[in-house]
């Protein structure tokens, strides 16, 4: 069969590209609509054509691209024969406009819900985003043959969109487990290179990898380190990632004299996965975060915020710590009782990645929105 991919950011989204590249491994055409420009398209991927939209408009103070791409779907769709339209949850008009061209065209639509939505922490924007799930994202969930959802959590996020239980399929993101390997040789080496060029050979490290922004609760993550740096001066805190609050975050992990070293965006995060002794999330909103997967295939134990799709991840106490939100404090006790106990961490990483290895592996999450797409053809 032939499927059409419709997302923005579709080289920024690791979880999309790697679907779709297992779909044309399993001997499907496969087709992507995107605006996103990116310098990692040079193979434009195996098996896989990539159709580019020029945005009509970039509004800046946002970040936000608005292209209305129906006609270019829809001539898309006559002229490859595709068979079904499989479009992500992302605020975007390219997903509202695959809607209506896979209409237009009489062709099955498919739609991912990732998360419970998008939080900016700006009351303008976030009342915007609300009017936009109340109209044109629930007219879109609405529309689709079936709804994916990324975890059990979700469902009441597909249910306050209006989509019928009977719609819905969950299917968890996929991890290559055999890449993230923290017993391969090459990345023990990269891990052992990296501590040696941060100069932290005897630190603990607590890390993060993700997008800088204020939904990610950054700040509750610094002022944690803070509250036990006294007791624990060893512990070093390695952000990855970067974002519109990298600047605030870096002035006040120096302002609290916080040991932190921000490595700023990375082609490949795997090394710093090996470096982390503990990875944190300390996000306001989450659907099924694959860092917290990818640092769970890593052997890390987790301490993350109890939101959307993580408590299907991590059990409290069993292979990681669960903490509210905005919570540093509670950050802080989690952090001291793995930081204090080796055999605690080992643990619990050991179980973490046995986790991903049973549950979580790319062939049952391929092989499952492959059924989908059967079922509904």
């Amino acid at each position: 069969m032939h499927i059409l991919y419709v997302a923005k950011h579709y080289f920024g989204n690791p979880d999309l590209v790697r679907l779709s590249e297992e779909i044309a491994h399993r001997n499907h055409d496969v087709s992507v609509v995107t605006s996103f420009k990116s310098f990692d398209k040079q193979e434009h991927r195996r098996n896989i054509s990539i159709f580019e939209v020029n945005p009509l408009i970039t509004l800046r103070s946002i970040g936000y691209d608005v292209a209305f791409p129906c006609a270019r779907i829809y001539r898309i769709i006559k002229e490859l024969h595709v068979e079904i339209v499989h479009a992500l949850s992302d605020y975007s008009t390219h997903t509202a406009s695959a809607v209506v061209a896979s209409r237009l065209a009489n062709v099955p639509f498919v739609y991912t819900v990732q998360g419970v939505g998008t939080r900016t922490e700006s009351l303008v924007v976030d009342t915007l985003i609300k009017l936009y799930d109340r109209t044109v994202k629930s007219q879109i969930a609405k529309s689709a043959q079936k709804v994916i959802l990324l975890s059990k959590s979700l469902i009441s996020r597909a249910r306050e969109l209006g989509v019928d239980d009977s719609k819905t399929a969950i299917i968890p993101s996929g991890i290559d487990h055999a890449y993230f390997d923290p017993e391969r040789r090459e990345v023990e080496e990269k891990a052992k290179l990296l501590r040696e060029k941060l100069d932290v050979n005897d630190d603990i490290i607590v890390g993060y990898v993700g997008r800088l922004i204020p939904a990610k609760g950054l700040i509750y993550l610094i002022s944690a380190i803070k509250k036990i740096q006294d007791e624990h001066p060893h512990v070093v805190l390695v952000i990855v990632g970067d974002g519109p609050q990298r600047r605030t975050l870096e002035t006040m992990a120096k302002d609290l004299k916080i040991k932190s070293i921000f490595t700023g965006w990375q082609v490949n995060a795997l090394p710093f996965y090996a470096l982390m002794d503990i990875f944190v999330l300390p996000s306001f909103f989450e659907g099924l975060p694959n860092v917290v997967l990818e640092a769970m295939a890593m052997e890390k134990p987790i301490v993350a915020t109890r939101v959307g799709g993580v408590p299907d991840l991590i059990m409290n106490k069993k292979n990681g710590f669960l903490v509210p939100t905005r919570d540093y404090k509670s950050i802080a006790i989690a952090l001291k009782e793995l930081i204090t106990n080796d055999d605690l961490r080992k643990r619990v990483g050991k179980v973490n990645r046995q986790i991903v290895k049973e549950s979580f592996s790319w062939d049952k999450t391929v092989g499952k929105v492959e059924t989908v797409y059967n079922e509904i053809i």
